[in-house]
């Protein structure tokens, strides 16, 4: 195993800038690379990649490509942490047999790069800028993690009598990639389709605006299959792992 720059890792990692996860397309911004609580490595013959991030309260490794005893080094700095693989569509994860693995999750992401999307948008929806978010928040209220809107500079809603009754808010991730942060529709309109044109407002403005639209950290069937009837196709799965130090187990 041996450690590399982040600038070396991204060199690697751009041509498939779409399958890989969030995390490691942060190290694209110049304040997470000035963070020296992330370390990349490779093994030695340059197949497979991971980083990891150690914070006080939490930390993740993050991985490209399977090497059991690549894994077994890199996870072996924590007593705790989490463990992702990310795969393109169609590519399995390799039997995964390491002490102290426990409790998958899979987690997709999606985006858009194929032809320009035609349809037009819903009226009902418009676009709201940070300063317009106060509505948002109220019906946000014990729905749910809506702090995200303290992270995002745009939001498209879905407005009723001047009411948004559910939005999908957004914002830039790296270069010309823009990702969703938290799609909400009120419980009583959850059967209208709202998450999808929503969906579908955000694609077809992003790509109207030469940017590409990311749909990343899907856990939710419902939102999988909104993402999919906008538009948007499977780009990568990511295997979510916990894991705790074999001496540590009980």
């Amino acid at each position: 195993m041996k450690q590399i720059e982040p600038p070396a890792l991204l060199e690697r990692l751009r041509p498939r800038r779409l399958c890989y996860s969030q995390e490691y397309m942060d190290l694209l911004r110049p304040e997470v690379i000035a963070n020296r609580a992330i370390r990349c490595y490779a093994n030695q013959d340059g197949t497979c990649f991971a980083m990891t991030w150690v914070y006080p309260d939490w930390n993740t490794a993050s991985f490209i490509g399977y090497d059991k005893a690549f894994t077994r080094e890199v996870l072996r700095q924590f007593d705790e942490t989490e463990a992702c693989w990310s795969l393109p569509p169609g590519e399995a994860l390799p039997g995964v047999k390491l002490r102290g693995l426990r409790k998958k999750t899979v987690v997709e992401s999606f985006a858009c790069e194929g032809p320009m999307p035609q349809a037009p948008v819903d009226p009902h929806i418009c676009l709201l800028g940070k300063e317009q978010f106060a509505p948002l928040r109220a019906i946000g209220q014990g729905h749910g993690d809506h702090d995200n809107l303290n992270h995002m500079p745009q939001a498209f809603a879905w407005m009723e009598e001047g009411q948004p009754i559910g939005y999908l808010s957004c914002g830039p991730m790296i270069e010309d990639i823009w990702d969703v942060g938290l799609v909400f529709t009120l419980l009583e309109h959850r059967s209208r389709g709202i998450a999808t044109a929503l969906a579908y407002a955000y694609l077809k403005s992003m790509r109207e605006r030469g940017l590409v639209p990311y749909y990343s950290g899907v856990t939710n069937p419902a939102s999988a299959a909104a993402a999919r009837k906008a538009g948007f196709q499977l780009c990568c799965t990511c295997h979510a792992f916990k894991y705790k130090c074999p001496k540590f187990n009980p």
